[in-house]
């Protein structure tokens, strides 16, 4: 328990010899240099220089002894006190880093109206989780088994608690999953053009956007009421021409070509 105790007063500022001269005098007190070293276990040549600063600190008092030697005395600060002080520096310590980790994280209320940048693929994928589990109403997302794989943990947890989910990809995915999900048309157009692609919206208010075709990934996250409703636009546009592909590919093929080269190839 002593041990215990030591350590405790050691996180608050004592020094190890401190603790058991303050333990000391709890248990005794007044008591001179000498006898506090032998009480304590302090060594003689350290007490006095303990005793200065935990005087300095106001947590021990020195008296005299009332004799014509004038020999001083050491009391402690009542434990009461001591522990009302601690418990004042620690709510003051604590409210200061609370308000100064506040003021650091990072959190779904910021204000995305402008263009954030995201360097890294994963910490753009970190990000995305983030936006996904703050989800209230809806998500639509557009991207590769890859990125999806990674992330569907969270949107399944997120189709879990009633969140609407759209989702298309360029690949196929290697399971059914239990939200409305298409498959984009597979061709060289797709992996030409849509390489390193992943585009998301959440709750018609907050875009997130990854491009990681070449160099270093990076993504992009905004509210800018045009970026979002482009980006929903972008993602259910293409959702239905890829269903009107998958229901008439035969009568497309025949009029622009097997890979749609005659249209895709216009520009």
């Amino acid at each position: 328990m002593t041990a215990n105790v030591l350590a405790t007063l050691k996180k608050y500022g004592f020094t190890e010899y401190e603790a058991k001269i303050y333990l000391a005098l709890l248990q005794r007190h007044p008591m001179n240099g000498n006898e506090i070293a032998r009480q304590s276990g302090v060594p003689s040549p350290k007490v006095y220089e303990t005793l200065k600063r935990m005087n300095e600190r106001t947590v021990v008092f020195s008296v005299s002894d009332g004799s014509s030697s004038n020999k001083k005395l050491y009391s402690p600060l009542p434990y009461e006190e001591l522990l009302s002080v601690m418990e004042a520096e620690f709510e003051e310590d604590t409210a200061l880093l609370n308000g100064f980790f506040q003021s650091l994280s990072t959190n779904l209320d910021v204000d995305w109206s402008e263009l954030y940048h995201i360097t890294g693929y994963a910490s753009s994928l970190d990000t995305l989780r983030e936006l996904i589990t703050g989800a209230v109403s809806n998500i639509y997302i557009s991207g590769w088994t890859a990125e999806l794989s990674q992330l569907e943990g969270e949107l399944r947890e997120a189709h879990a608690r009633g969140v609407k989910i759209v989702s298309i990809t360029f690949d196929p995915i290697p399971a059914p999953l239990p939200w409305h999900h298409y498959k984009h048309h597979e061709g060289p157009f797709s992996d030409r053009r849509h390489v390193g692609e992943l585009s998301c919206a959440f709750d018609d208010a907050r875009v997130f956007i990854l491009h990681s075709a070449t160099g270093e990934a990076h993504s992009v996250i905004s509210s800018h009421a045009a970026l979002v409703r482009t980006t929903v636009n972008y993602i259910r546009h293409d959702i239905y021409v890829n269903q009107v592909v998958s229901d008439f590919h035969e009568e497309l093929a025949a009029k622009y070509g097997e890979q749609f080269e005659k249209l895709l190839d216009r520009f």
